[in-house]
């Protein structure tokens, strides 16, 4: 049988298609093999320069390192995972037209917990779509897909109309304009109402009855404050009956005084230990006069406190400063002052680098039993156990909420802290260290010479 030149090329072709593949696989294995004999050369001279117990230790060390960092990146992927879903919750939220509250430093925890409460139901209603109510079947150029489409984009823009309004509404109202405020809302849905009538969309009874609820919330937390004012009032006119039968001066400042007089006594004693002659006999009579100022102080002290016992109203305070103390330690005391932040000022004006924070203020019938009783359940957990007049305690605000709460006093907490002082020298610092970063990096990036 005779082969065409057309087969002869062909079988030609496959041979040399054949014999380069099996090159290429020949080098492969080659290069395979040489690629096992480098690396078993490589751990040969690893065993050599390191016994086998330190390559071991070597790898488990990477391995506990690789775990910390794993279980680090775990702790920081949940905190990422969960503001992630807190912002797409709020960004649904702020999509319908319900942004996020804004609070002041003195709102209390009780209203942010009901306005958040109140809102989670108004975004209930308007996610299961009952925000609105739409009587119509609307066909759009004989499309009732176009139709419902126009419907529901009256639907949307109503929604946002109404919330957009309410805020601005509730941020007007005052203690003493509520039954104003009511109105303004009915007459803000009627004229939503007659914008929606093209496509027959109101705002529906349930979300209207809904925002009236957060109104008188809001509401309320204006008249308490307003009654406070008022309470304030009475509390000053009893501590006023009170100074009246003479209280020996105020325990707290004596208390200070005597706490300032013996720093500059030490201070003087230090100071005398280095004269010698004249200088000496000045500086010993200064401390015979130091000495006698802080005896009356203390004298004075003690007439003071035996007094205050007898006048027992008074203001219980819990205060924070995360500036000069960090996170979870408190500050639990009473002031008989008139106005009490004086004393808050006070604590914060000289001795401390930042001011105090305000967790609670609240005015009691026995302020230093109250004082005693909390002090009592977290004596375990002083800050400075030797001196217990030092009012400092490793427990968080809630915590002392919770136990005043057991004491049946009721009272308005804030748990976020504006820490301003603090909070603006650490910007300062990183700003400053962020210029400094940058000016290093450019010296290093100019040529050494020109």
């Amino acid at each position: 049988m005779l082969i065409s030149d057309e087969s002869h090329q062909i079988i030609w072709f496959c041979t040399l298609f054949l014999s380069i593949i099996f090159t290429v696989l020949g080098f492969s294995k080659l290069g395979t093999r040489k690629a096992i004999f480098l690396e078993n050369e490589r751990k040969e001279r690893s065993l050599n320069e390191k016994p086998i117990e330190e390559l071991v230790q070597e790898l488990v060390n990477s391995f506990n390192s690789i775990e910390e960092k794993k279980l680090l990146g775990e702790t920081v992927f949940a905190q990422l995972n969960e503001t992630l879903t807190n912002s797409i919750n709020q960004l649904n939220h702020i999509n319908v037209g319900l942004l996020p509250p804004t609070y002041k430093f003195d709102d209390s925890e009780a209203l942010k917990e009901k306005v958040d409460r109140i809102i989670k139901q108004q975004f209930s209603v308007i996610k299961r779509g009952d925000a609105t109510t739409a009587y119509t079947n609307w066909s759009w150029f004989g499309s009732k897909r176009k139709g419902t489409q126009m419907v529901d984009a009256y639907r949307y823009l109503l929604l946002k109309a109404f919330n957009a309004e309410f805020d601005v509404i509730r941020k007007k109202m005052r203690h003493s304009s509520y039954d104003a405020t009511i109105k303004k809302l009915y007459r803000l849905e009627e004229q939503l109402e007659k914008l929606g009538e093209t496509a027959n969309v109101t705002i529906s009874n349930s979300y209207f009855d809904l925002k009236i609820a957060e109104l008188a919330i809001w509401y309320a937390e204006l008249k308490h404050k307003e009654n406070l004012k008022q309470e304030k009032k009475e509390q000053q006119a009893l501590l006023r009956e009170q100074a009246k039968k003479g209280s020996g001066g105020d325990v707290d400042e004596i208390e200070d005084d005597i706490f300032y007089r013996k720093s500059d006594l030490a201070k003087a004693q230090k100071l005398a230990k280095q004269l010698h002659g004249a200088s000496a006999t000045d500086i010993e009579l200064k401390i015979k006069n130091m000495k006698k100022d802080i005896g009356r102080l203390e004298s004075k002290f003690e007439r003071a406190v035996s007094q205050a016992q007898l006048t027992k109203a008074g203001y219980i305070y819990v205060i924070s400063n995360i500036g000069s103390f960090g996170k979870g330690v408190v500050k639990i005391g009473m002031t008989r002052r008139l106005e009490p932040m004086d004393r808050v000022k006070e604590l914060g004006d000289a001795s401390v680098p930042f001011k105090f924070d305000v967790h609670t203020l609240t005015f009691v019938d026995n302020a230093p039993n109250i004082e005693k009783k909390l002090h009592h359940k977290f004596n375990d957990r002083r800050v400075n156990i030797d001196n217990h007049r030092k009012e400092f305690f490793k427990v968080s605000p809630q915590e002392v909420a919770s136990a005043m709460e057991e004491l049946d006093i009721d009272s308005d907490w804030y748990f976020d802290i504006e820490a301003k002082e603090y909070r603006e020298s650490l910007l300062i610092r990183e700003a400053r260290n962020n210029v400094s970063t940058q000016s290093e990096v450019a010296s290093t990036q100019l040529p050494t010479s020109i």
